[in-house]
């Protein structure tokens, strides 16, 4: 092993352990991070990407994958999210 990569898994193990001290794991707010930053892009005033381009960008598996995930954390679909958000700017 390179000392180079032996270096670069220690540093990421200490990552996880401040994590996991935390009490959440790396992963989960990996994943969260990736979320809120499909939110702000479903929500941006003039969206120029489709769902499965936002859940491409986002490093999703696929747009069944992004949507289902999306649903457990914002508790509606990413279409009517970004729906609802339009229709909420629209009305002020």
């Amino acid at each position: 092993m390179s000392g180079t990569f032996s270096a670069d898994v220690s540093g990421a193990n200490a990552f996880q352990r401040a994590f996991a001290r935390e009490g959440r794991p790396l992963s989960t707010y990996i994943r969260r991070r990736r979320l809120e930053e499909a939110c702000r892009a479903l929500v941006a005033p003039h969206r120029r990407m489709s769902v499965m381009e936002i859940a491409a960008r986002w490093q999703f598996a696929d747009s069944g994958h992004f949507a289902r995930a999306f649903r457990k954390y914002y508790g509606r679909t990413p279409t009517d999210y970004a729906a609802t958000a339009a229709r909420e700017t629209d009305a002020t």
